[in-house]
């Protein structure tokens, strides 16, 4: 088995949440819990399946099935990471002001929900740079 196939995507979602982490220690709003987040600069999902690519394409081919099935799988992936969960998290943001705006007996039941869940176009294309960087420093190192 190769397993840079495995330990080279695994990393640069590695390298991409601890991005995560320096920037909202920057922002002071550094949290442990950042580290396995939804959100945020840069999308970890998007450096993935990016590197997931990058380095399929590299060792098996770039026009071979695993490479094309890698390509529709980040397709899928990152247009889900921008859009669908993109969405939900400005409706979690719209049911956060409607709970806000109930009374305190009334709102007791409920409880907030996270609305930084998808990603930017931004958040996605340093995502994707993460990955491909990250595929490039395994070529010229090993």
């Amino acid at each position: 088995m190769n397993y840079e196939l495995i330990l080279v995507p695994l990393i640069a979602a590695l390298i991409a949440q601890i991005i995560k982490l320096i920037i909202f220690a920057i922002k002071n709003e550094f949290s442990w819990k950042n580290l396995n987040s939804y959100g945020g600069m840069p999308s970890s999902h998007s450096a993935l399946v990016t590197a997931l690519f990058a380095i399929i394409g590299y060792t098996q081919g770039w026009q071979s099935p695993e490479a094309a099935i890698s390509l529709v799988l980040g397709i899928i992936v990152i247009r889900d990471a921008g859009g669908f969960r993109q969405i939900i998290g400005r409706h979690a943001k719209e049911l956060n002001q409607i709970i806000h705006r109930l009374s305190p007996e009334k709102a007791f039941g409920f409880r907030h929900l996270t609305e930084r869940i998808g990603h930017t176009p931004l958040q996605i294309f340093f995502g994707c740079l993460t990955g491909v960087l990250t595929v490039v420093l395994y070529i010229l190192i090993f």
